[in-house]
């Protein structure tokens, strides 16, 4: 290694400690955003926040001098609000609102984690996206079917504020060829089940209870867990925990396997809801990526709707890209600094020169627009 690049290396490695370390403290800072709608306004201010309060960490010398440097600073110390205020809004002759906040900004993992008030926040962000449970759980101690992995994470998300649906309402299910694939981690199915409940969020796993033999009058009890966290309206996996252990010791058998899985249910949860802040937090400081299907489409209004999004006339938008067309449906992927519903309000408030169209439905993070003939 070159003299020059280890003393690069090494003034990085100072300054992303130092701004950990400062960054692990609240910073109140002024953001201002602009939006088609109040809300919209409000989220861009929210990330505004976050970068000034970033930026007071770092000199421009750095920027200039450490462009990689600055950018991988930035992409690992994303910040989170925690509390705002409006310090001053208001509404243009054009519609556009500007609003000024003054935010508290912290440190996502450390704080969020740790900060109940923070974690409603962020909850509330993304709408309290609504969240169910399916883990098969194989009980090699008593050979007989159980739920207390299952249990255990409901009473764990459900302490944590998150909004659980009913076990029964999922149970009901049970039969169905849906209900059997998503048991079996098919996460196409498990996104059918979850929107069949009205749930935004599903988490599809299993788990494995065994005995670890006797020792003198104790019995070990183990556990082994594994989960995926699914969207409901896009299919995607916001999180995945290939395997989370547990081994707890008891004179008798059953009980040491329950308790050995209440801890790792404990330490599937927590790695979980890690994972879920992690994406959230990464989303309200930067963009997110909302599906748009468009109905009644042929090549060309295929095409012009693409034009139409890449053009970011609806104020968000950071970048779009159309993903197929079949039997005059057409889907898209965009990148938006925002919530979903202020890119539907962007959308059904204009649209391209020849082609008309209109929102019709709204999901989570899918947007379903008509053409209109």
């Amino acid at each position: 290694m070159m003299k020059s690049d280890l003393h690069f290396k090494t003034i990085g490695l100072i300054i992303w400690l130092s701004i950990s370390a400062l960054w692990a403290q609240a910073q109140i800072a002024q953001g201002v955003g602009y939006g088609q709608t109040k809300d919209a306004a409000i989220e861009q201010a929210k990330r505004d926040a976050v970068e000034v309060g970033l930026g007071a960490f770092i000199s421009s010398e750095t920027v200039v001098t450490a462009t990689t440097l600055s950018d991988n600073i930035y992409s690992k110390a994303q910040g989170f609000v925690k509390t705002f205020k409006i310090v001053s809004e208001k509404q243009g002759p054009d519609g556009l609102w500007e609003i000024t906040i003054a935010a508290e900004v912290t440190q996502m993992l450390d704080q969020i984690m740790q900060d109940e008030a923070a974690l409603q926040t962020l909850l509330n962000s993304m709408n309290r996206p609504r969240i169910i449970f399916m883990i098969k759980e194989i009980n090699l101690i008593d050979n007989i079917p159980t739920d207390f992995a299952e249990t255990k994470l409901l009473s764990m998300f459900y302490e944590k504020g998150f909004d659980v649906v009913d076990r029964q309402l999922v149970q009901a299910l049970k039969g169905q060829a849906d209900y059997e694939q998503a048991l079996a981690g098919n996460v196409s199915a498990a996104a059918k089940i979850a929107s069949m409940l009205g749930a935004e969020v599903i988490v599809i796993g299993t788990a494995k209870i065994s005995s670890g033999g006797k020792v003198y009058n104790m019995y070990s009890g183990q556990a082994d867990l594994n989960g995926k966290i699914v969207r409901a309206d896009t299919g995607e996996i916001l999180a995945v925990v290939p395997n989370a252990h547990g081994k707890k010791p008891h004179i008798s058998a059953s009980t040491a396997g329950v308790n050995a899985t209440n801890d790792a249910a404990e330490k599937l949860g927590n790695e979980i809801i890690r994972q879920l802040i992690l994406k959230w937090s990464t989303q309200q400081s930067n963009f997110i990526k909302v599906y748009i299907v468009l109905k009644n489409a042929d090549f060309m209004s295929y095409m012009t709707f693409e034009s139409f999004l890449k053009a970011q006339t609806v104020s968000g938008i950071r970048n779009a890209y159309a993903k197929s067309l079949n039997d005059g449906v057409a889907e898209y992927e965009v990148e938006f600094e925002g919530k979903s519903q202020a890119l539907a309000m962007g959308l059904s408030r204009t649209s391209p020169d020849g082609l008309d169209f209109k929102v019709t439905g709204i999901s989570g993070n899918r947007i379903t627009v008509e053409i209109i003939q």
